[in-house]
């Protein structure tokens, strides 16, 4: 690491920054060294909420909005996913210059106690990023090995909500380059799902990456397939992927790690006007647990068999 402070990137249309500022409230109060966010706003311009700027100023960060003006690419979003997820190597591109290392985060994610990014930078690649839970391990796509196989295609595959990058060698890599010759042809046609894809950027990236990056711990980037489970318990970043997200905080959904968490962000900035189911509430949390214990047990010994190999 050099001197310089890692900078993080949020990239937002504005629909849910609701989530994005309290995602980088959680990421400031827990983050272990200064560091300097930024908020890349993809065809609009606001400023951020001055209790959210006081907070983080207050902890020695920098926050700076960015506007982000693009054409667009004439692609559909996805349900949830909206088409601004295209533009992820634009908003990368907007600040890497200011930086050595910049971590990507998807505006889903809470950090659940503290951690230094640092930890994760890439040593030798351009980037380091988790495996997707539910894809690499075949949960969601059982025909992900086979096409995989089929297509000359590495089975190593990164979920795109947290990326690392080693900034001089991801410019180096060619990378974005191929991310952008890439996007048209993946949404015409996906390898990894021998046919039509809902995952509308991340797969590209994957193929861009071509096999150059690190894996990171699991504990950086848990996503939501892994809800309820140890994963999930002892995550340091949880990526909420799907449409539930943290926000609005829901009595079936949240247990007491995140409630913690949630209830930090809304002393420290009740600008943001969180509500938080009371600690009475815990039937609802229990009950889904229950329900979904067949899920859980599938998930969790998926993972463990991928993590084992």
């Amino acid at each position: 690491m050099t001197g310089k402070r890692i900078g993080v990137i949020y990239l937002t249309d504005g629909r849910r920054d609701d989530l994005t500022y309290a995602s980088a409230v959680a990421l400031g109060l827990s983050h272990a060294r200064e560091i300097d966010i930024h908020i890349v706003q993809s065809g609009f311009r606001s400023a951020p909420p001055p209790a959210v700027l006081g907070v983080l100023q207050a902890r020695g960060h920098r926050l700076a909005t960015h506007t982000l003006s693009t054409a667009g690419r004439g692609l559909p979003g996805h349900g949830h996913i909206t088409s601004t997820a295209y533009e992820k190597i634009e908003a990368i591109a907007t600040v890497s210059g200011e930086h050595d290392v910049v971590c990507y985060l998807d505006n889903d994610t809470l950090v659940m106690r503290p951690l230094d990014l640092a930890d994760a930078a890439p040593k030798t690649q351009p980037l380091a990023a988790v495996p997707d839970l539910s894809i690499s391990t075949g949960f969601d796509n059982p025909a992900f090995f086979e096409n995989c196989e089929k297509h000359g295609l590495e089975r190593r595959y990164f979920n795109s909500g947290l990326i690392i990058l080693n900034v001089s060698r991801w410019i180096c890599s060619g990378i974005p380059e191929r991310y952008d010759s890439l996007i048209q042809t993946h949404a015409e046609f996906c390898p990894y799902w021998n046919g039509s894809c809902i995952h509308i950027d991340q797969c590209a990236l994957n193929i861009a990456a071509n096999r150059r990056w690190e894996t990171l711990p699991v504990e950086f980037n848990v996503q939501k397939s892994a809800f309820q489970t140890s994963y999930w318990d002892r995550a340091l970043i949880r990526h909420y992927t799907g449409p539930e997200k943290f926000l609005p905080a829901s009595a079936h959904r949240i247990d007491s790690k995140e409630r913690s968490v949630l209830g930090r962000i809304a002393r420290e900035c009740g600008e943001l006007g969180l509500e938080i189911p009371p600690p009475y509430l815990t039937l609802p949390y229990w009950a889904n647990r229950v329900r979904r214990s067949a899920e859980r047990n599938k998930i969790s010994r998926l993972i463990d068999q991928f993590l084992a190999v």
